[in-house]
């Protein structure tokens, strides 16, 4: 504000307003936070690891991208604003601090407030574009088709952006996934218009997915082969572009269309995703020009996420800033019972965590709504994100303890001191849209997990604690978390300190092996009434941990720079750089996922090239497409020897008895009626191979026949077809033509006399109108799978005590727990006439 002077003539002082506009102001980070006047009470002073990640900001601060990596609690959002006040005072403005959701913006805007800092909210107001204020939004503000900080902004002028701060980048990445692909809904006539287009080939490629999709059932994919998508990409387009003003489609199309014809197609029972190799940040033209961009993360399980979504530069990503040390966090305590004792049911875990929660606030973050439904009667609440903010305040000020479910939700919330002392995981973080489903299959390792669900798991456990001096227990539950922590390669992918941490669970795990729930809640009592020898335990195991380096594998750098190149029409440099990626490959999946992208490419010069690629890739990894031409059938041959079998298998996978029994119930966890048809069928070949079976999934493999093929006893096959997604009470027609489809297969490749058993597992043993069962025709019900799973789960408790590794044990075994392919026709039911 101009203040009047009292110079001759009441005129004012110009030499003072210029003295004010000349004075310097401070940009060194620790000199701007000491200079600011209006800090509120406990403002003080920068903490430690605040003041070395600013102080090492400032040495970097013309590098143009920078990864600061802060552990959960460390003040990331204090630096993130003192650095864009530093950038403002250099006069490099406008500067944008971007956070997940519009919760957490009020956050940032709260932290703003404490520190004395001006922010808007309108990345058009006049205070953001004079460089007088910052700007905060949440990432859907900033990534979206139709984003005000694009070029292609009509008829206003496009937002700018000179400084942009990414808050917990990790989040701000899902986010871009899916603001920059379509996700058409069954309901909107897109869908249906597309996969009429697609039908004909879809069925050819693979008929019993293609069913699944028309019919709606739960668990349905169904991937457009990338030949076909390419052969009727201009169909496509006029199809989007006809629904373009749905709200479905548009947000999304403008950032979408241009990239449209290297886009992956994948169909579901209830959504079609249309999704370009990487996001297409090109779109955000003022995010892409922006002078500096800083990314905040907590945990960045693969940092190479960066430079594929959103361009940024290898070498900086690679060198991340970080504290001195990475022991500044929280203590955890993280107990897995059914990895202590397999014995342990789950059931009996959540009734004593209700117990708890009489004491102490109880947080549980469940996959899916379907997996809440296990807390019902325990929970007192159970929300998803929308619901989230009631419940937080009710966590965060109410004095009563409580036991909330929160579906789905494994970042973008702050649970500090008794808000949360006790953070359950209950089951791994899934994969919803079809493109999330299918990625996970085509990128997850041996042990079943890809980078994402570490991601998301870090996230979540870092919930509980929020700042170095906060405390909390953590529980996981489900046979896949316990075996994956566990798992040395899979800790090896967390974050020193969450590292740190399991590593001494698996300590405690080795102590408390086999013990009883009632023990290992002992334990944990420990943690919860500040035991101090568990205090000084718990902080010597992050003494002295030194920050993990920053690393961008090739394929990441690869995969961005091929898609860049074919969008701008150089498709010679797109093959040639995915191309090198992949011979320098180690990984044999990871070679077949990135042949598959170079086919994708090929095809669109020269799809006979592109075929030959993919025949290759798919000889890598079992889960890229189907080339055109396959190598001929190879029959399985008969289960003979079983227990010898099942004793090599065994002992190829399982180094103890507690990872076997977790290993069984991973199988057995899955094997369930419900939406996951593709986890049902791939654990049904897992539990028989476990049981020294040959068996095969044909129709995966092959694209015809049935879901499931089981060699029994001499000539004897089963033939599966898994209808565990369907909800009806009878039989349907179609279900059970399709069953005689794949008798009718196994017909043309079985010509030695084999007997086919046709299986069909189904919640109903009752045929449906106008239904003739298949000659010889078998239900695996739910009462008749039950039976079969707790034998199974009884075998692997023998195993355990008895050991595996003698085939005459495991044939002893496998005969006392009616496993033997002599007794498996017990567990199948027959059916009932209409």
């Amino acid at each position: 504000m101009l203040i009047p002077d009292s110079s001759p003539g009441g005129g004012l002082d110009f030499g003072r307003l210029l003295a004010s506009r000349t004075a310097a102001v401070p940009i060194r980070p620790s000199e701007l936070y000491e200079a600011l006047p209006n800090k509120a009470a406990g403002y003080g002073y920068l903490r430690l690891v605040q003041g070395q990640v600013l102080e090492q900001w400032h040495e970097r601060r013309d590098t143009r991208d920078l990864v600061i990596k802060v552990n959960t609690g460390g003040g990331k959002t204090i630096d993130g604003l003192i650095i864009l006040q530093s950038l403002l005072n250099e006069k490099q403005g406008p500067a944008l601090y971007v956070a997940p959701d519009p919760y957490l913006v009020g956050q940032v805007i709260a932290e703003a407030e404490k520190l004395g800092l001006a922010t808007v909210t309108d990345p058009d107001d006049a205070r953001y574009l004079r460089s007088e204020a910052i700007c905060v939004v949440n990432a859907h503000k900033l990534v979206n088709g139709r984003t005000v900080f694009s070029a292609s902004r009509s008829p206003r002028t496009p937002a700018p952006i000179g400084s942009v701060v990414i808050d917990d980048a990790h989040a701000a990445i899902a986010t871009t996934r899916r603001k920059l692909s379509l996700s058409i809904p069954a309901e909107n006539p897109a869908f249906q218009a597309l996969l009429n287009l697609f039908a004909s080939d879809l069925e050819s490629y693979s008929p019993n997915a293609f069913l699944d999709v028309t019919e709606r059932v739960y668990g349905a994919l169904a991937r457009v082969p990338f030949w076909t998508w390419r052969e009727k990409i201009n169909a496509v387009r006029r199809i989007l572009r006809q629904h373009a003003n749905s709200s479905d489609i548009d947000y999304e199309w403008p950032a979408v269309q241009e990239s449209l014809p290297f886009c992956r197609a994948v169909f579901s029972g209830i959504e079609l995703t249309i999704t370009p190799p990487c996001p297409p940040i090109q779109h955000v033209s003022n995010f892409l020009g922006a002078h500096h961009r800083i990314y905040l993360t907590a945990t960045l399980a693969d940092d190479g996420v960066l430079v594929t979504d959103f361009d940024a530069d290898p070498d900086s990503v690679a060198d991340p800033i970080t504290p001195e040390t990475a022991g500044d966090i929280g203590e955890r305590m993280i107990l897995a019972p059914q990895e202590i004792n397999p014995t342990i049911e789950a059931t009996d875990v959540r009734n004593a965590l209700k117990e708890l929660s009489q004491r102490h606030n109880v947080v549980v973050l469940s996959p899916s709504w379907r997996a809440a439904a296990q807390w019902d009667g325990l929970a007192d609440d159970v929300v998803g994100a929308r619901e989230i903010g009631p419940v937080m305040k009710k966590l965060v000020s109410e004095k009563s303890t409580t036991l909330v479910v929160l579906v789905n939700k494994y970042d973008g919330i702050d649970l500090p001191g008794d808000a949360c002392r006790i953070l359950v995981l209950d089951g791994l973080p899934e994969a919803f849209n079809p493109e999330e489903r299918l990625e996970s299959q085509l990128t997850s390792r041996t042990i079943g997990t890809d980078d994402r669900q570490i991601q998301r798991i870090e996230q979540g456990m870092g919930r509980g604690v929020r700042s170095n001096e906060d405390h909390c227990l953590v529980v996981l539950l489900g046979p896949r978390l316990s075996q994956l922590i566990a798992h040395p390669d899979t800790v090896a992918r967390f974050s020193p300190a969450t590292q740190a941490q399991l590593n001494l669970s698996n300590d405690i795990a080795r102590n408390l092996a086999d013990m009883p729930l009632a023990r290992i809640l002992q334990v944990a009592n420990q943690a919860l009434t500040r035991d101090p020898s568990w205090i000084q335990l718990a902080k010597n195991a992050l003494s002295g941990l030194t920050p993990k380096p920053g690393y961008v594998g090739p394929e990441a750098i690869a995969r961005r720079g091929a898609f860049d190149a074919a969008l701008a029409g150089n498709m010679p440099a797109a093959e040639s750089i995915i191309r090198a990626a992949a011979e320098a490959m180690d990984d044999p999946r990871t070679t077949g996922w990135l042949l598959e992208q170079l086919a994708m490419y090929v095809d669109h010069r020269n799809p006979h090239e592109a075929q030959q690629i993919l025949g290759r890739a798919r000889a890598l990894n079992a889960d890229v497409l189907r080339p055109i031409v396959t190598a001929p059938y190879v029959p399985l041959p008969s289960s003979d020897m079983q227990g010898q079998r099942a004793s090599g298998v065994l002992s190829g996978n399982f180094q103890s008895p507690t990872n076997l029994v977790l290993g069984f119930e991973t199988v057995l966890g899955d094997l369930a009626f419900g939406e996951r048809t593709e986890e049902f069928e791939a654990s049904f070949l897992e539990l028989g191979l476990l049981l020294g079976l040959n068996a095969s999934r044909p129709e995966k493999d092959l694209g015809d026949g049935p879901d499931n093929l089981w060699a029994l006893d001499g000539t004897r096959y089963w033939v599966v077809e898994a209808k565990t997604g369907v909800t009806t009470n009878f039989i349907a027609k179609k279900d059970v033509n399709q069953l005689a489809g794949s008798i009718n297969w196994f017909g043309e490749h079985y010509v030695n006399g084999e007997t086919p058993v046709p299986v069909t597992v189904h919640p109903a043993r009752a045929l449906g109108p106008g239904s003739t069962a298949v000659p010889g025709m078998r239900v695996l019900t739910p009462r008749k799978l039950g039976e079969l799973i707790s034998n199974v789960r009884a075998f692997a408790a023998a195993l355990a005590t008895d050991g595996w590794q003698s085939a005459s044990v495991v044939t002893a075994l496998l005969r006392a727990h009616q496993l033997s392919v002599q007794d498996l026709d017990s567990y199948l039911a027959s059916y009932a006439a209409n």
